[in-house]
């Protein structure tokens, strides 16, 4: 008696080799995809789009990125919540430090990117500095309100 064929009509090396293309053409289009989106991320962070800036000098940029620095560290200025206050710090800086790409060209250009570099850490401070001042501020001034206020 002669055997009979599989009931789906392939066999078993068939089937294997039917497996082995499917994994292929999976980790090929995973592969492909990894490297595309790992190239963009890549893309963007060494080379990223010089957005052009509103000054035409280097130092008017730098006069532009410091004024707002000071105009959102007012505007964040006595908000108990740190939460609130870090996005009203982060909404004052707008729209001048959407152009830090820009400014960052033309200060490379000038041979000023030290003068950036210095403003760039005096904003993350200034930005740290508002989160936990209106973290103790808060504690502070609920403390003297639960001591000191007349009850």
């Amino acid at each position: 008696m002669s055997e009979l064929p599989p009931p789906d009509g392939l066999s078993d090396a068939q089937k294997r080799r039917a497996r082995q293309i499917a994994a292929i053409v999976f980790v090929g289009t995973m592969t492909a995809w990894v490297l595309g989106t790992s190239f963009q991320i890549v893309q963007q962070a060494i080379w990223p789009e010089a957005v052009a800036t509103p000054w035409p000098t280097c130092e008017e940029g730098l006069r532009g990125l410091h004024s707002s620095l000071e105009r959102a560290r007012h505007d964040a200025e006595g908000d108990l919540d740190p939460d609130s206050a870090l996005a009203r710090f982060r909404a004052g800086l707008s729209p001048e430090w959407t152009y830090l790409a820009g400014v960052r060209k033309t200060c490379g250009e000038a041979h000023k990117l030290p003068s950036l570099d210095a403003l760039e850490r005096l904003r993350y401070a200034e930005e740290h500095a508002v989160r936990r001042e209106a973290a103790s501020l808060a504690a502070l001034r609920r403390r003297v309100a639960s001591e000191v206020a007349p009850r």
